[in-house]
């Protein structure tokens, strides 16, 4: 068979299909699946003295998902020279509060940044600046590795008082990181914050409310310590021997003095026989 002429010249086209992309995985698991890569002591500034935590980062890598965590976990507080041990949601590790995480979806190049209702701090860390410093280090991972990528928006909503010195505080503390804010309702009850590239945000934080505390630093904390230590012992013993000398001055000058005492005593008695 003998192919026409006008086949030849135009031969047949296929347009190849889009092939859907995968939905992205489910954060929950990816959480689960998270493993921790390292710790780092947190010194939290506050009212009513420093509060001492640890920060643990964690990260899950499968074939479609790249998932990064940070975790913070309340210790104790420092009151002069006495420590309050933190108890409840302050003092463990949790889902809800005192978490940011990212999760980065591959085949669509998007970042999702979480928790989903914004970064929050337990009650008891409330004032610490604690959540402005997990979410600009998440953002600055993010920029690290995946800085070309999209964002996808999220959607933030307020609580029951509703205030409007809290909704300038959430609109801030997504300003202050380089998203776009808008609320969604008259009532200003929720709002969603977006940026078109990661590289476009800002990671920043107040380095004075709250400082890291590395392997380093607690070395030579320790190590100052030790110092301390030994010449607080080696004062401790040049008063010890210093009380041992005054002790025995005092018992050789109350010896003395007892013998003094005799002697008079007995010149005493002498010299009464003798007018008798």
């Amino acid at each position: 068979m003998t192919t026409p002429a006008s086949a030849q010249n135009n031969p047949p086209t296929h347009q190849a299909e889009d092939i859907p992309l995968p939905p992205p995985e489910n954060e929950i698991n990816l959480a689960n699946l998270a493993m921790p890569l390292g710790e780092t002591i947190l010194t939290l500034n506050m009212e009513g003295g420093p509060i001492y935590g640890i920060l643990q980062r964690s990260r899950a890598m499968t074939a479609q998902s790249d998932y990064f965590r940070l975790q913070f976990r309340g210790y104790a507080r420092a009151d002069g020279q006495h420590w309050q041990m933190l108890e409840g949601d302050d003092n463990r590790f949790h889902a809800v509060y005192n978490v940011a995480w990212i999760r980065v979806d591959r085949p669509s190049k998007t970042v999702t940044f979480g928790p989903k209702s914004g970064v929050s701090c337990s009650p008891g860390l409330v004032g610490s600046n604690l959540e402005t410093y997990l979410f600009a280090n998440i953002i600055a991972w993010a920029k690290g590795i995946y800085p070309d990528y999209a964002i996808t928006p999220g959607l933030v909503t307020m609580g029951q008082s509703n205030s409007e010195e809290e909704r300038l505080q959430r609109h801030a503390f997504f300003a202050t990181q380089g998203f776009q804010f808008e609320w969604q309702d008259p009532a200003q009850r929720s709002a969603l914050y977006f940026k078109d590239k990661v590289n476009k945000l800002l990671g920043v934080w107040n380095k004075d409310a709250i400082k890291e505390f590395g392997g380093e630093d607690m070395l030579k904390t320790l190590a100052n310590q030790d110092e301390t230590r030994a010449s607080m012992q080696q004062r401790i013993d040049q008063l010890e021997g210093a009380h041992d000398s005054i002790k025995r001055a005092l018992q050789k000058e109350k010896s003395t003095s007892q013998i003094l005492t005799g002697v008079l005593v007995l010149v005493a008695i002498l010299a009464l026989w003798a007018v008798l």
